[in-house]
């Protein structure tokens, strides 16, 4: 789907503020108005793991490596992967035609072996991706993660969320900084709309998680009650 423009975005905030008659540009308000709507995008990127900005990329690792850079494209979106803001969801191997999950966390003990070989079995998030043991053979990692950005500097930018929440965020923020009194009414509108489209970003059980447990973990015995 195919949102609205920098440029275009600008020229409505400037109308809902009153200031159409200074043109598309904005004229020196220009850099302000831009400045509200790339940062309310940023802001409202980092609120959840956006579904419709999920992705994932095949990595086949190296016998003896254990460092992996970030994606840089996806499968679903070639143009852009995770390199710059590193939002991996999770990682799973194939092994033996069978997709694994791959746990995140290297333990203090792990880093005492970490030149052993063996298929992939932890992995952490640092510069880059670091997997423990270092592979002992060819495996495919599956790295699921939440795309960065897309450029929204320039006039014909188009944004990458959607952008009635852009629109109105920057709305908000730019009648707070004019001291307009329709600004709380602008931020309802948003919060209203933020609740709808993160509601249909979440599965349809109401709770998103990243990982599921691999095991059922009892819950502890508690003495009187579930044992003597």
């Amino acid at each position: 789907m195919a949102y609205r423009t920098l440029g275009a975005l600008r020229a409505e905030v400037l109308a809902r503020l009153g200031m159409a008659g200074m043109g598309a540009s904005g004229g020196a308000n220009q850099v302000l108005i831009n400045s509200f709507l790339r940062n309310g995008q940023a802001i409202l990127y980092r609120l959840q793991d956006w579904k419709h900005m999920t992705d994932y990329f095949d990595k086949t690792t190296g016998v003896s490596q254990n460092l992996y850079d970030y994606p840089v494209a996806g499968v679903m979106d070639p143009s852009i992967g995770c390199a710059r803001d590193k939002r991996v969801l999770r990682i799973e191997t194939n092994i033996s035609g069978e997709y694994r999950g791959i746990k995140e966390g290297i333990t203090t003990g792990m880093w005492s072996t970490m030149d052993m070989q063996g298929n992939p079995e932890r992995f952490e998030r640092f510069k880059q991706i670091l997997v423990y043991p270092k592979a002992d053979a060819a495996y495919t990692l599956r790295i699921w993660f939440v795309a960065d950005l897309h450029r929204f500097t320039e006039e014909a930018d188009e944004a990458t969320l959607d952008d009635d929440m852009i629109l109105l965020h920057a709305t908000a923020m730019a009648k707070a900084h004019y001291r307009q009194p329709d600004a709380q009414l602008y931020q309802g509108q948003l919060d209203t709309l933020l609740g709808s489209l993160r509601g249909q970003s979440f599965n349809t059980g109401g709770v998103y998680r990243r990982a599921e447990p691999d095991t059922y973990e009892r819950r502890p015995a508690v003495a009187g009650r579930d044992a003597p």
